[in-house]
């Protein structure tokens, strides 16, 4: 092949310098039609020298503007200054062309395209403006987000944010390749032009950042909060189990205290090692802003913080940028899902359940806890169903004076019911054998059945003693006891009924 070339370049009377410099085309030309186009000797009469380079009538119709958008990218200076500099100069540029090739370059700008595809973009370009968003090139797509990003036909960062979420929206229905990026860039947006919190809704997992942060605070939160960010990382879904569906509410509030037990056995000096062991852990490192984009960085920060939550945060230090964040593990956690089964297996004795076929295999520490926890728990249900007797001492008074009224009207009522004894005269009392009046009247009540309650309440006595004292005033003459105390009441013993009434009459 190569003695073939050599025939060839000696016809056509090409050098060595030439043979150096020549048409990479001729060299991968089909060696055989070379050999027969030397064969006809065709070429010996032609003359080869320097030719103009015509320019086609579609040169002609590009825009100037074109050519002095190049002359910018002439400079060597970095590619994003470039970059944003031609875009600054083609800010409000349009055009209309049906351009119909493709544009596939990584990290794409301006200068590596060519005439057609700029006016293909640029055509593109005005239509998106204009609110007409169809398919096209990624590499175009990729342009335009890239000026979005350097404030590129917005006049403010916030109208620039706008602008670029609206155009993910839609875009990402047609191609969503470039979800992974814009999602990245929109927060990084937020950051780097320190616009509010707010429009970061939906560009990170805040379901996570919201229960981790729960966690973090669980002092000030309430068991339902407690619980629901707990089992939104468990592995083990305690909702499901016939336990909680019977008493959800117990069962929050003992996952609630537990976890609080649990987070006072580790304290202050070691709740990095609890969060670690259990969800994860913080890290911080130098972080570039508009990773993967043509970016330029337009404004100088000397010393500059952006926080996003307690779990997320952003620093820049003359020029530098730093991000530390708090990174989970992936998946649902297996230490919290041991901590829930636990917690459904202990409980259920005390509900009555049947326990789950086999125990999690936990820490001796935390089965201990949570031992603890629910028989605290159980033991304070009890206590509370207890029925409370509640004094108002203010009341008392009024209670007294009310007691004293209504004793009043009983005097007068049991006075006329119960047939009380008359007073006994002297001479009989004398008779009595040493009864006092009191006694008398009790003795009188027992053998003719009338009530002796009122005598004793009037009087202040207690039942036991008027029996103890009536039979020791009866003893020497009876020898024996003559009324005997059961149940609370006074009876006569029968043998001395008959003997007792001679003494006391009606």
């Amino acid at each position: 092949m190569s003695e073939l070339f050599n025939v060839i370049r000696k016809a056509m009377g090409l050098g060595e310098e030439t043979k150096r410099h020549e048409n990479t085309a001729l060299l991968s030309a089909d060696a055989e039609a070379l050999a027969k186009f030397a064969a006809n000797g065709s070429f010996e009469s032609k003359v080869y020298q320097d030719e103009p380079i015509f320019i086609n009538a579609e040169q002609k119709r590009i825009h100037p503007k074109y050519r002095d958008m190049r002359k910018i990218g002439s400079h060597y200076e970095p590619e994003a200054k470039v970059f944003y500099e031609q875009a600054k100069f083609m800010e409000d540029f349009e055009d209309d062309y049906d351009y119909r090739g493709e544009f596939v370059r990584y990290f794409p700008t301006y200068r590596s395209m060519s005439d057609q595809q700029l006016r293909g973009y640029f055509s593109w370009r005005a239509k998106v403006r204009r609110g007409v968003i169809s398919r096209t090139s990624l590499s175009f797509v990729f342009v335009y987000i890239y000026e979005l990003i350097n404030q590129i036909g917005v006049d403010s960062p916030e109208k620039g944010f706008h602008a670029l979420k609206n155009f993910w929206m839609i875009y990402r229905e047609i191609d969503p390749k470039i979800t992974r990026y814009v999602r990245m860039w929109l927060k990084d947006y937020v950051v780097y032009n320190n616009l509010d919190k707010s429009l970061l809704e939906g560009l990170f997992d805040e379901k996570f950042d919201n229960a981790i942060m729960t966690l973090f605070n669980h002092e000030s939160r309430n068991a339902d909060e407690v619980f629901e960010a707990l089992n939104s990382m468990s592995s083990y879904n305690i909702v499901n189990s016939r336990l909680f569906k019977q008493y959800p509410d117990d069962v929050k509030n003992v996952v609630r205290s537990v976890y609080s037990a649990l987070s006072d056995y580790y304290g202050d000096d070691r709740k990095d090692e609890f969060r670690e062991k259990f969800f994860g852990k913080f890290f911080s490192g130098s972080y570039t802003i508009f990773n993967s984009a043509v970016f330029y960085n337009r404004i100088s920060r000397k010393d500059y913080v952006y926080e996003i939550n307690d779990l997320c945060k952003y620093t820049c230090k003359g020029g530098n940028w730093s991000c530390e964040r708090f990174f989970c593990y992936s998946g649902k956690n297996r230490q919290v899902g041991a901590m829930m089964k636990s917690i459904d297996f202990f409980m259920r004795p005390k509900c009555n359940f049947k326990p789950v076929k086999k125990a999690e295999k936990t820490a001796e520490i935390l089965q201990l806890i949570i031992s603890d926890v629910i028989d605290k728990y159980h033991t304070n249900q009890e206590e509370a169903a207890r029925p409370k007797i509640e004094i108002d001492v203010s009341k008392l008074e009024s209670i007294r004076s009310a007691a004293l009224e209504t004793q009043s009207k009983l005097l007068v009522e049991e006075l006329e019911e119960a047939k009380a004894p008359e007073i006994l005269d002297k001479k009989r009392a004398e008779n009595c054998v040493g009864l006092s009046d009191d006694e008398y009247l009790f003795m009188k009540c027992l053998l003719y059945g009338e009530a002796y309650d009122y005598l004793l309440r009037s009087k202040g006595l207690m039942l036991s003693v008027m029996v103890d004292a009536i039979n020791e005033s009866l003893f020497d003459r009876f020898g024996d006891t003559v009324i005997v105390e059961t149940g609370g009441r006074a009876e006569l013993v029968s043998d001395y009924i008959e003997e007792l009434k001679g003494i006391i009459g009606e």
